[in-house]
């Protein structure tokens, strides 16, 4: 049902007015995620995305948070 509402105009603008558009934009999620696993070192994390943009020029914000992710927990394993 909720899906359905958030098709028409209203839904959408509501859905923005509440954060859950983000369009292009990072979820604060993943920005946190990310954050914590650089031990909160900011330019650590610059870098991680710097890494994946590199490659790729035209990833967006979020493209390339979730790529950066993907790429600390392969690394991990």
């Amino acid at each position: 049902m909720l899906w359905v509402a958030s098709t028409t105009r209203f839904g959408r603008r509501l859905r923005t007015r509440l954060g859950a558009d983000q369009g292009d934009r990072a979820t604060i999620d993943d920005r946190e995620y990310l954050l914590r696993v650089c031990d909160g070192d900011r330019e650590r994390v610059s870098r991680l995305l710097d890494l994946e943009r590199r490659g790729r020029p035209d990833l967006t914000e979020a493209e390339a948070y979730r790529r950066a992710i993907r790429r600390h927990l392969r690394d991990r394993m």
